[in-house]
């Protein structure tokens, strides 16, 4: 395990949508002891390799000490110090197993705030004796052990990019919310929202707000007014929250997306209850699913060998375009029919209008290869690559 390089992203977005410097991000460990200012500046300078700078710094009333670390290959210095717990803080652990909390401090670097982030972690892990948790103070989100050594620790491991903002939904007026984002700040952009959303349609402004969030960390936000095209037939129009008097209710700055035209975003919405119509994927979190599909297919192929017959089991594979044109590689999910537990029989589910040669029905042969996902539909809830631990304690248990 060692600190990741930055992802090599040249684009960030138009002036407007720009957060000049990032928020910063603040994470918290938990502490069983104890721990001084030169313990975890040996932790953090033996786990870098490195020689670091350390600086003590006068610490608030909260805090215990406060030390600046500068660590070779990150832009900005690291604050770290540490703090006694609070009576009633929202964890499940015990004061007296867990009676103080360690923290760091510091910015994201706009071009690749996600590699930071995962960098961020690993130093805070390193220079935590035992660590048992994560505590993301802008999302507070809790990642646990499990989580921490399944997408962040572990050699090629990395989070989806959803780890650096939460979507939340605030009632403006009766039956009508805003579905925004919390955390793009620190990535050094605005937040992302979606006005006057019915109850009926709050999934669906949930994947497209999740999703520009996504496609804005790899690609740049046009100004005000314009429109950029986000999926296969489908694309929005963003404008600033002062502009639509909605300042409010959002945090400065904040992008409301609406439809291409008019004051609304229903058509956007309305197209995104349907099957033939998907946002676009940043190349980034379509590399990170296609790899954690493929390395968990024995465990899929094993399971639809056994319960294919009831269970949907599903893949999704690209489909490439003919060569010579500049038509959109569709991902395409499919049925299992049948599986020997390497390889699988799966018949294609629906057909965008576009996918030239392409019908639904169609039956494909599939093995670990021609896969970027895959599905397995649970009376509980649908169970991805992520879930490949607990599917194998089920094949066990049967």
């Amino acid at each position: 395990m060692t600190l990741l390089p930055l992802f090599d992203v040249s684009h960030l977005p138009d002036a407007a949508w720009m957060v000049d410097p990032p928020a910063p991000t603040g994470l918290l460990s938990g502490l069983r002891e104890p721990i001084d200012i030169e313990e975890v500046g040996h932790a953090v300078a033996d786990f870098v390799g490195e020689s670091i700078e350390l600086t003590p710094l006068e610490a608030p009333p909260q805090q215990e000490w406060l030390a600046e670390i500068r660590v070779p290959g990150l832009s900005s210095p690291l604050l770290f110090f540490t703090a006694k717990r609070e009576e009633h803080d929202g964890l499940e652990i015990p004061i007296t197993e867990c009676p103080q909390l360690l923290g760091v401090e510091s910015l994201l670097h706009p071009a690749d705030p996600l590699t930071v982030y995962v960098n961020l972690v690993r130093l805070l892990m390193a220079a935590t004796p035992d660590p048992r948790f994560t505590w993301d103070v802008i999302t507070n989100r809790i990642i646990d052990e499990q989580g921490l050594a399944e997408a962040f620790l572990g050699d090629g491991t990395e989070p989806p990019d959803r780890v650096l903002w939460v979507t939340e939904a605030v009632e403006t007026t009766n039956d009508r919310w805003i579905i925004q984002t919390r955390g793009l700040h620190r990535c050094g952009r605005a937040e992302l929202a979606v006005a006057e959303v019915p109850v009926a349609a709050h999934q669906q402004a949930l994947m497209l707000v999740d999703g520009l969030a996504s496609l804005c960390l790899e690609s740049p936000l046009p100004a005000p007014g314009q429109v950029i095209q986000v999926g296969s037939d489908l694309s929005v129009r963003i404008e600033t929250a002062e502009s639509r008097q909605l300042e409010a209710h959002t945090a400065a700055p904040t992008g409301i997306i609406l439809d291409p035209e008019g004051d609304h975003v229903d058509e956007t919405l309305k197209a995104l209850e349907g099957s033939t119509v998907a946002m676009y994927r940043t190349a980034r979190a379509g590399a990170r699913e296609t790899r954690q599909a493929r390395e968990t297919w024995s465990t899929f192929a094993a399971f639809a060998a056994t319960s294919c017959d009831s269970i949907d089991c599903l893949v999704q594979v690209p489909f490439m375009p003919p060569d010579g044109t500049d038509d959109d590689t569709h991902l395409l999910w499919l049925r299992v029919v049948s599986s020997d537990g390497t390889a699988a029989v799966a018949e294609l589910l629906h057909c965008p209008p576009d996918a030239v040669g392409l019908a639904a029905g169609d039956r494909h042969d599939i093995d670990a290869e021609t896969i970027s996902n895959w599905c397995i539909m649970l009376p509980e809830g649908p169970h991805g690559p992520e879930s490949a631990t607990l599917l194998v304690e089920r094949l066990e248990a049967s």
